[in-house]
């Protein structure tokens, strides 16, 4: 995966999903989608495989996470977005290596709730 794939996969999901996230009073909807979207877009890097051992949720999604082919494409200190190469799922993860990476647990086509979850 590139960078450039990265950035088509994300785009496609913000362009098709009305994001499921929070939004802070004295802010619209629109605004704040728009700003985390700006935000998670200066967070993608050139996209990493890795990893993930362990999750918070248990029995959630983390046994697909496990075995499949994973790739980070966004990250901002120790948070990472992950996404399983040939699906449109993204989902959270923590660690400061990419190769032992703790998944939040759940995952959906919705990047924008994962990356804010």
């Amino acid at each position: 995966m590139r960078k450039i794939d990265a950035i088509t996969k994300i785009q496609a999901s913000l362009d098709v999903s009305e994001p499921q996230i929070i939004t802070p009073r004295a802010k619209s909807y629109e605004e704040h989608v728009r700003h985390l979207s700006e935000r998670l877009s200066q967070s993608i890097i050139e996209p990493v495989l890795v990893k993930v051992t362990s999750t918070i949720i248990q029995d959630a999604d983390f046994n697909t996470y496990k075995s499949a082919t994973v790739w980070g494409v966004a990250r901002s200190g120790v948070n990472w977005l992950l996404t399983i190469e040939g699906e449109q799922q993204f989902a959270l993860a923590f660690g400061s290596d990419p190769l032992d990476l703790k998944m939040h647990g759940c995952s959906s086509s919705d990047v924008l709730g994962e990356w804010c979850s």
